[in-house]
């Protein structure tokens, strides 16, 4: 029997498992090292050529589009005021009138800080701010730029309320919808609110109901810098008398004035003392009572024409004459219930 021996091959040796896996690591190194090397090369491409006036323009727009919670998305408003109630799409999104954004312009830029200069109409006004535009850190890992500004553009709002009819002040007025909180002073004349930061825009001012005899007309508040305020704004609300007060009021005086040209109620103090002196029967009301005016206080006054007796020796021959005067007096309400007295002709 023959027996036929194979030499084994020469050359190199089989590659052991062990050695597979080592030399796919340093594969897979290689290409992660290439892969970061683009990756960094596209984000500081990308870092260098963005401008950071895009980041402005967004933040503007979306102030101006009267959403807050995008613009909240660029610049978090609770990082830097105490009070962000008011700066939310409730009342944002149902202003009168939101910012016009006519330029936005990068004016310096020195490594990771870029100054943004931004041009805004509002109402007639225009105004230029000067953004500080910062980039974070990590931002080359999200291979964008991160530019974003360093602080949010809000205005410091206060609203104020005059009474000087009621004489109970406000407590509460509604700010876009969004009840804001007044102080009433001492006297019931002049209510304020403490400054809250609002986005700017044009808002909408109203009150409360204050029943059937004064009213609070609504207005408008501007949430812009001025050159008087800086970045301060102030609206202002009134109470007014409203046409049903005007009414009683006018009315009493036309039933107060018949009674001074009557018998029996002519000497009545609060009639004017020449009225008072003369003969009934030679007076009469030339004119009813007419241009209410409101004083100090609950007191109003309003004019009346009489005619009287003309003074002997007058040289017109008139036998009468007209005698311009005002009739004074007091209002109290007491929930619907008015009530309209006359001052005494000596105590005015």
């Amino acid at each position: 029997m023959t027996t036929t021996t194979e030499n084994a091959p020469t050359g190199a040796s089989p590659e052991s498992p062990a050695a597979r896996r080592k030399r796919g690591a340093w594969i897979a190194a290689g290409a992660a090292v290439l892969a970061l090397g683009g990756y960094l090369t596209a984000a500081a491409v990308i870092s260098i050529s963005s401008d950071p006036s895009d980041v402005v323009s967004s933040y503007l727009g979306a102030i101006a589009e009267g959403d807050a919670s995008a613009a909240a998305q660029i610049v978090d408003p609770g990082d830097f005021v105490d009070d962000a109630t008011y700066l939310t799409d409730d009342v944002l999104g149902p202003a009168t009138s939101h910012i016009e954004v006519t330029r936005v312009t990068t004016t310096k830029r020195d490594g990771d800080t870029a100054e943004v200069e931004a041009e805004m109409q509002l109402a007639g006004q225009s105004y230029t701010h000067t953004f500080t535009v910062m980039r974070e850190t990590g931002a080359f890992w999200l291979l964008q730029p991160g530019w974003r500004p360093d602080s949010p553009l809000t205005v410091n709002v206060a609203v104020v309320v005059q009474d000087e009819l009621s004489l109970t002040g406000v407590e509460q007025v509604d700010l876009a919808g969004a009840e804001l909180d007044l102080d009433v002073d001492t006297s019931g004349r002049r209510s304020t609110s403490a400054y809250v930061p609002v986005y700017p825009a044009v808002y909408e001012l109203t009150g409360p109901d204050r029943g059937p005899y004064f009213a609070i007309a609504p207005a408008e508040l501007v949430a812009f810098p001025s050159p008087t305020l800086g970045d301060n704004a102030v609206g202002s609300l009134a109470v007014t008398a409203t046409e049903e007060l005007r009414s009683a009021i006018l009315d009493a005086a036309k039933v107060r004035a018949d009674a001074c040209v009557e018998p029996g109620t002519s000497t009545d103090a609060a009639c004017p003392a020449s009225i008072r002196q003369a003969d009934p029967s030679t007076t009469g009301v030339a004119q009813e009572p007419y241009d209410l005016t409101f004083v100090n206080g609950q007191r109003f006054m309003t004019t009346v024409v009489f005619w009287r007796p003309a003074e002997e020796g007058a040289t017109s021959g008139a036998r009468t004459t007209s005698y311009r005067t005002s009739l004074v007096g007091t209002y109290t309400i007491d929930g619907d219930d008015l009530t309209i007295e006359f001052t005494p002709w000596e105590d005015q």
